[in-house]
Parts: C-alpha cells; structure tokens; sequence
C-alpha cells in the first residue's frame, strides 16, 4: 500500500504509517517547497497511491477521478472542503478524513496576545522602538530628589508613558463570537484575566457556555455590552458580511475587535471606518479580505490595528496534533473500524 503526503506532518506520525501499518510513504511537504504543486505535478504523483494526506494542493473532481488506485484522502484541516471536492470523493466511496479543533489551543493562545497587544500598545512600541522614534541618549538616573537611582522614558506629555497609555483587561467585558473549539479556549483562558464572557452562537446552548463561564446572548447585546469582541466563526452563507456597519455602530465606543477566524466576515470598508473615525479604539488582525494583504492596503497605516500575517494556527503543536489525529483515522479503517473525523460518512465502507 502506497501513501503520499503533501502536508506538513510530524515524524513520530510519518514512522507510524511506515512502520507500524507497513505503508510505502512519499513525503512531499509544502514546508520544503515554494508553494502548492501544480495540478498536472501533483496528479502524477498521486495516480499511483491507495491513500493520500493533503495539506493545501487541491483535490478537484479530476483528481479524485483519474487517481483510481485512491481509497483514503485525508486533510489535516478543520475545512477539508477548502480544498477537497468531496462530493467527488463521496461518489467515489473515499472517505475524506480530517482534524477539527486541531489548532484551537494554539489560536485560543494567540487571541490573548493579540488582545494584550492592542490593548497595551506592545505592538505599536515594538515598532516605534524599532524605527527610532523613542530611542536617545540615555541617561543613568533619570529621576531627582529620591533616595536610590531610578531609570525612566521621560514624563512629558510625549513620553512613551504618556502617548502609549493602554488600558487594562480586568473587569472588563469581553463577547465571544463563535463557542465553537477555538471560542472555547477562549473562554477557558479568560478566566485568569478577570474578564467578564459573553458568547454568541445560534448552535451552542446556554447551559454548554456556563461550563465556560460565559454567558450566552444574542449578538446585538454581545456588541452592545463587550468591551473586547472577538470573532471564531467559519465562512459560511450565514456568516459572510456577519460584522458590518451596523455591528459596528453597535459597540460601545473605544471598543476592540479581534479577527482570526476569516476575513470574508467583516466588511472591511466599514472596519476601516470604525477605525478611523475612532469608533474602534483599535483592532488586532491576522486574516483579510485579501492575503497575502497588499503592502499598499490602507490598514498598514493605522497606529491602532495589530497585523499579523495569518498566523494564528501557526504552532509546532498543531502539527503534532493533526498528524496524530488523521494517523489514528487512518489505522482505524486499514483495521476495519470507524474512525473519529470524517467528512463525509456516507462514504465508509
């Protein structure tokens, strides 16, 4: 039996195909390339294999048709139908196998950072530290008529101290977008901050969001009430454009938006808007309308918005995860058993 995986996958996992289930593996990751193989590349390499682990090259309907020796494709992504067609794969009887929640406990840490990081300017004095701004001559003791030497910025009314004067999180309110794995860790983290949650999602039932200690509501009042909202919602029909204008009349002024979840949620005109007319008090941002974000786009220009470039899933851990999971699926149907994460259940054997 013959596997290739495209995907990043950790090594403990690619020795358990090898070694344990006895699978001939090729392994091609997108880590040590420059990008997604072309399609015509990556058919060839898949035409002879039974079993297939993609990261990110699609898997279109002519793949899955021409690679008849194909009988398990898995995808260590939360949305294998990103770039799998498993309409395709389902007619075909191949079971889509994938890893939901692998990186929640990474974004969930990342969220927190982003939050700290807006809301305390950690950022935006990196970068002003970084281009000279608030750099000088230094000085030993910069503080008079005390009994020990003390060091200080400077406290005049252009001091770091006094320009990039944040605000802390305790007491505060903070409304949860989306209770789904990452939304989840999310809450558990809030916890040590102090911070009061409120959730939204029309799938999650107020008694599973108390396990959380979050307080579930409809997302007029989450806007109205947080000071800190924070998105963790898929693209979907029903959450496309979800945070516009409107929602972001809502929010109580001075409030702070997180995204990294997708950029197709948010109206990124009326995001800019509330940014720039201070609505926002600012935002943290790891995914856009467009990506990679061009080095014209307008948001690179506001001192109050944090920018990171999607990275948010981006952990060593993640990878161990995902491996694992779509490792343990792949032994349970080569044993004749039901896996955990499918796509597409229909197509089991």
């Amino acid at each position: 039996m013959k596997a290739l995986v495209t995907a990043n996958f950790d090594p403990r996992a690619l020795d358990r195909l090898r070694e344990d289930l006895g699978i001939d593996v090729e392994y091609a990751p997108i880590a040590n390339r420059d990008g997604r193989l072309p399609e015509d590349e990556f058919l060839e390499l898949v035409r002879p294999v039974d079993i297939l682990v993609v990261g990110y090259e699609g898997v279109p309907e002519r793949v899955v048709a021409e690679a008849e020796n194909l009988k398990i494709i898995a995808c260590p992504r939360g949305g294998p139908d990103a770039n799998v067609d498993i309409d395709a794969a389902t007619e075909r009887g191949i079971p889509v196998l994938y890893a939901p929640g692998r990186n929640a406990v990474s974004v969930g840490d990342f969220t927190w950072g982003q939050i700290l990081g807006v809301m305390r300017n950690i950022a935006l004095g990196h970068h002003l530290l970084h281009t000279g701004t608030y750099t000088g001559s230094p000085r030993a003791d910069a503080a008079t008529g005390g009994n020990r030497e003390d060091v200080t910025w400077g406290m005049g009314r252009d001091s770091p101290y006094v320009t990039l004067k944040g605000r802390e999180l305790s007491g505060k309110t903070v409304g949860i977008v989306g209770m789904g794995a990452v939304g989840r860790e999310v809450a558990k983290r809030a916890r040590g901050f102090e911070v009061d949650p409120l959730g939204y999602d029309p799938y999650i039932d107020a008694a599973s969001m108390a396990e959380y200690d979050t307080k579930k509501v409809d997302l007029d009042e989450l806007l109205r009430q947080s000071d800190i909202v924070t998105l963790h919602v898929p693209v979907t029909d029903g959450t496309r454009g979800l945070i516009g204008a409107d929602e972001f009349e809502m929010m109580k002024d001075g409030a702070y938006f997180i995204n990294n979840a997708r950029g197709a949620i948010v109206d990124q005109d009326a995001l800019l808007e509330a940014l720039r007319s201070g609505k926002l008090g600012g935002a943290a941002l790891d995914v856009y309308d467009m990506e990679p974000i061009p080095d014209d786009h307008p948001l690179l220009e506001l001192d109050n918005v944090v920018t990171t470039p999607h990275l948010a899933g981006a952990a060593a851990e993640v990878v161990e995860r995902h491996s694992e999971m779509l490792v343990d699926d792949i032994e349970a149907l080569l044993s004749g058993e039901e896996p955990i994460h499918v796509a597409n259940n229909e197509a089991l054997p």
